[in-house]
């Protein structure tokens, strides 16, 4: 009797978490170097069979119920768009930039004043993030750094300007001032054999496991430039009409269901 309203509600909430997933990249449109996320779907049966064997081999029949295998996202770069801005830096190839978080200072009413954005709730002290968004300041020491993040690292550590915004970055990643002199190299990194990325925040990620990936062989530095977004409005627009009218499907289905149910109670009460 109720196999029923386990598939549709799970249709529902399999809806739902594409609405909230499709709802989050169309909001990152303009974040730079944002990568989109995709919903990838399984039944429960699979899902529980793959975990009870402790395999990835698919046995025995599946039942119309769904649920999330996982969200990943899609790493393909984007075009790039001029600024001007001598702090916005691109990666015209593979890789990320290196971030170390900074320490977040709260004010009385318990908020983050530290940085900008909300990426600073997802950070940890001094830990090591990858990001492909290259929309750099200077904070008050003179540091480069990304705002909500934290500082972007070097071949030395922490990348010290000196305050000045008048440095050159050439295409290998060497920093030079205005009078020429050498100031430090922006590496970019990706993950090595076997490591993977986690996402840990709508333009951050993580090596998986402590990794420190490898330096990057194949790609080169644009000052002010920025990468785009890989979002296609079009694309995601359509997606999320098509989740929301899958949702609104599927909560008709259920009333229907619900009212069916009820007469049938009630039709075998009266005999």
């Amino acid at each position: 009797m109720y196999q029923g309203f386990y598939t549709i509600a799970s249709g529902i909430l399999m809806q739902e978490r594409a609405i909230n997933v499709l709802s989050n990249n169309l909001v990152n449109v303009n974040t730079p170097g944002y990568k989109a996320s995709r919903l990838v779907a399984t039944t429960f049966e699979e899902q529980l069979l793959r975990v009870e064997n402790g395999r990835d081999t698919l046995i025995g029949k599946s039942v119309p119920i769904s649920i999330v295998s996982e969200a990943p996202t899609r790493y393909d770069a984007d075009s790039l768009i001029e600024t001007g801005r001598p702090m916005d830096i691109a990666i015209n190839g593979e890789g990320f930039f290196r971030v170390q978080a900074a320490p977040v200072q709260v004010d009385e009413t318990g908020d983050a004043t530290d940085f900008e954005n909300a990426e600073t709730a997802m950070t940890e002290e001094g830990a090591i993030y990858l990001t492909r968004n290259g929309n750099f300041d200077i904070d008050e020491e003179g540091f480069l750094v990304l705002r909500g993040v934290g500082r972007v690292l070097g071949r030395n550590g922490a990348i010290d300007l000196g305050g000045s915004s008048s440095f050159v970055v050439d295409a290998n990643g060497e920093i030079y001032g205005a009078d020429g002199r050498y100031i430090d190299t922006l590496e970019v990194v990706v993950p090595g054999e076997g490591e993977t990325l986690e996402r840990v925040g709508n333009s951050l990620f993580q090596l998986a496991d402590g990794a420190e990936g490898r330096v990057a062989q194949q790609s080169t530095l644009v000052q002010k430039w920025l990468e785009n977004s890989n979002i296609n409005m079009n694309r995601e627009y359509t997606m999320m009409i098509e989740a929301q009218r899958a949702f609104q499907s599927c909560s008709t289905a259920l009333q229907i269901l619900d009212k069916v149910n009820q007469q049938a109670a009630a039709q075998i009460a009266s005999v």
